[in-house]
């Protein structure tokens, strides 16, 4: 049992500091992502999906892919015809996520909630403050990971 309070508490401690340093909760899709990545990290620290390259690789492959459709959808013709109807929007969002996972795969960076990072990032609308968000949020729960490696066990 203290085990799981130290784990669920440093869970919990890293989530209350990633968003105080957020002027404000961004988006669900955003939270959702940091939040579940928190999860991996501190309830199956031991997980593949937790080790630093999946956590910040998964994240990095997602900004990019998210950045670069959150771009597509944002060029003038494509701009002026998601204005009238959402089902492209709908689409680029789908493929965000669908060539995040695929670009994981391949690079062997899969982390389950770095593809929300690539919906959150092309839904709501791309900013430097949400990409840094993600970034910093996984550098940050790796670093808290690593050192504390020894003291972590998976609690599943």
């Amino acid at each position: 049992m203290p085990q799981y309070l130290f784990q669920c508490g440093l869970a919990t401690a890293a989530l209350i500091i990633i968003l105080l340093v957020q002027d404000a909760v961004l988006h669900a899709a955003i939270v959702v992502a940091v939040a579940s990545t928190v999860f991996i990290v501190f309830i199956i620290p031991n997980s593949v999906a937790a080790t630093p390259r999946k956590v910040i690789g998964g994240h990095v492959v997602a900004v990019i892919v998210g950045s670069l459709l959150y771009a597509i959808l944002n060029i003038p013709p494509i701009d002026a015809v998601t204005s009238d109807s959402g089902y492209i929007v709908d689409v680029i969002a789908a493929l965000s996520v669908g060539l995040s996972i695929f670009l994981m795969v391949v690079s062997d960076t899969e982390h389950p909630p770095a593809a929300v990072t690539a919906l959150g990032l092309t839904i709501p609308g791309w900013s430097w403050s949400a990409v840094a968000f993600f970034l910093v949020g996984a550098l940050i729960f790796s670093l808290v990971r690593i050192a504390l490696r020894p003291k972590l066990i998976n609690l599943l």
